[in-house]
């Protein structure tokens, strides 16, 4: 089943949205097999998707849930240091760089966000590229469908290919000062994908 939330009625938007990714990670982790693995494309840590994993990382520590994730935006902040902290805490014997990478490309920011709960259930947000105060507020979550997670997948899978390791001081919280308002810049970089997954050309790969 498909929900949609309508920008004209949802009144406050953002913890509407919160709460129904808390509902959908809170109904994965109750089918959840051990070693099942949550894929995020999000604009940044302070998404709302990224929020949900860190409140709910204890449920799914039990589960035996694991998580990655793709930013298109490093910020120096805490949402980063506990995003990070998060997915190592699920996953303690992977490195954190087989965790999370960094869409730094900007010819990659056409993906819409995106996070796949478990085999059935999905849910497809705005691009990445757009900020979070000019975003359509159209929010698509998928509790019944299979075909859209294995698709899902595949675009992950291509996207984590194109995307840039993230630098070690963000994944240690060693950050450097900076101004206020100032942020990693992006650098154009040549994409390379497997000729096994599908390209970044055409992005979105996925979407309603």
């Amino acid at each position: 089943m498909r929900a949609v939330i309508d920008p004209e009625s949802a009144g406050d938007l953002r913890e509407i949205e919160l709460r129904r990714h808390l509902q959908m990670m809170a109904r994965s982790v109750e089918c959840a097999e051990p070693g099942v693995c949550l894929t995020m494309i999000l604009r940044s840590a302070a998404s709302d998707p990224a929020k949900a994993l860190v409140a709910m990382k204890g449920a799914l520590q039990r589960a035996g849930v694991r998580a990655r994730a793709i930013l298109a935006r490093l910020d120096c902040d805490d949402d980063l240091r506990q995003l990070c902290t998060s997915l190592s805490d699920l996953a303690p014997q992977v490195p954190a760089q087989d965790l999370i990478r960094w869409a730094r490309n900007p010819r990659l920011l056409d993906a819409h966000e995106q996070v796949i709960y478990g085999t059935s259930m999905c849910w497809s947000g705005d691009a990445m590229r757009r900020d979070a105060d000019r975003r359509n507020a159209l929010n698509l979550f998928d509790d019944d469908a299979p075909d859209t997670v294995r698709l899902g997948r595949h675009a992950f899978a291509a996207l984590w290919t194109a995307s840039s390791t993230v630098p070690e001081r963000y994944l240690n919280g060693s950050f450097p000062a900076r101004p206020y308002g100032a942020y990693e810049q992006a650098v154009e970089q040549p994409v390379s994908v497997s000729p096994s997954v599908p390209g970044p050309q055409g992005w979105p790969l996925l979407r309603h």
